[in-house]
């Protein structure tokens, strides 16, 4: 009888281990979109203005931006999104090859109105 109590511990403890893992593998991903780790040229060719001035507007802008959610946009994805829309016409990048911010159509037009 004690044997199948420990069983069943085990196999709460590892379903448990399993969902700290996918958290701590959603947080690794969200984490590692970050369009400022670009090279100057490509951050430069695609937002047509450069990392210093950006970071001066978020910092204007950072009080009307904070997220209404835990995991809600930072200030700093919701400019570069509508700075990337401003500059291409769509909330889309141009080139499919390359997906520094990969937010959905609904985010990217809450960022940009």
């Amino acid at each position: 009888m004690a044997e199948g109590y420990v069983a069943w511990d085990l196999m709460v403890l590892e379903e448990r281990v399993r969902q700290v893992e996918r958290r701590i593998e959603r947080r690794v991903l969200r984490d590692a979109q970050n369009p400022f780790e670009l090279p100057y040229i490509e951050f430069l060719s695609y937002y047509r203005v450069n990392k210093e001035l950006i970071m001066d507007i978020v910092n204007v802008l950072r009080p009307y931006l904070q997220p209404q959610r835990i995991n809600g946009l930072s200030p700093e994805i919701q400019v570069l999104t509508t700075i990337g829309f401003f500059a291409h016409g769509s909330y889309q990048r141009p080139s499919g090859n390359q997906c520094e911010l990969v937010i959905s159509q609904p985010s990217a037009s809450r960022c940009i109105m």
